[in-house]
């Protein structure tokens, strides 16, 4: 277990900065999905619904522990961008804010918090229909790592709602989820 819970932050970093490059867009806050207890602990992540600035963001953003709490998951790490879900949570000084990923590895009884700031060097433009979005190389400043400090309550909601462990039913869970436009994706462990 410990090998991927290692490996996984630096993959899931080069994704979203790779991201960032082709796009412009953020990634949208996900969580990847853990069961300790199984020969490949690794069960695939669930990426939040598009949501509205506000109470509907912090809404999206806590539902993400639904379907770990259902399946009983042991482990969970957490991504999101912090400049894009303070500006998406109407925080003061959003606009201020350092832009950096935060990659939560939570567990049911805490949770160790890594920073990853980074300068944003802008390097073209990205075509999305008819707008245009500036693609953004990341310069990775030093990380930071915390042990239990405060989250942004919609990630505390999320920890909150995966630990109160639920008896429904995974599949129409996670279908109930695709419908309100949840992204899951599975790890596939037949070779």
């Amino acid at each position: 277990m410990p090998e991927i819970v290692e490996n996984l932050p630096a993959i899931l970093l080069e994704a979203a900065a790779a991201e960032l490059r082709q796009t412009g867009f953020f990634p949208r806050p996900q969580v990847h999905m853990f069961a300790e207890d199984m020969a490949s602990p690794y069960i695939g992540y669930i990426v939040c619904r598009p949501f509205y600035r506000g109470e509907d963001a912090a809404t999206a953003i806590a539902g993400l522990g639904l379907l770990p709490s259902v399946m009983a998951l042991t482990r969970l790490l957490v991504l999101w961008e912090d400049r894009d879900l303070r500006t998406a949570l109407e925080m003061p000084a959003s606009a201020d804010a350092a832009m950096g990923f935060s990659l939560l590895d939570a567990r049911p009884d805490g949770h160790t918090l890594r920073w990853h700031p980074f300068e944003a060097e802008l390097t073209g433009v990205a075509h999305h229909g008819d707008y245009q979005f500036r693609t953004i190389n990341p310069r990775w400043r030093e990380p930071s790592r915390f042990e239990d400090v405060p989250l942004p309550q919609p990630i505390s909601d999320l920890l909150g709602l995966w630990r109160e462990l639920r008896r429904d039913d995974v599949r129409q869970t996670a279908i109930g989820l695709q419908k309100a436009g949840y992204e899951m994706h599975w790890v596939s462990h037949d070779g």
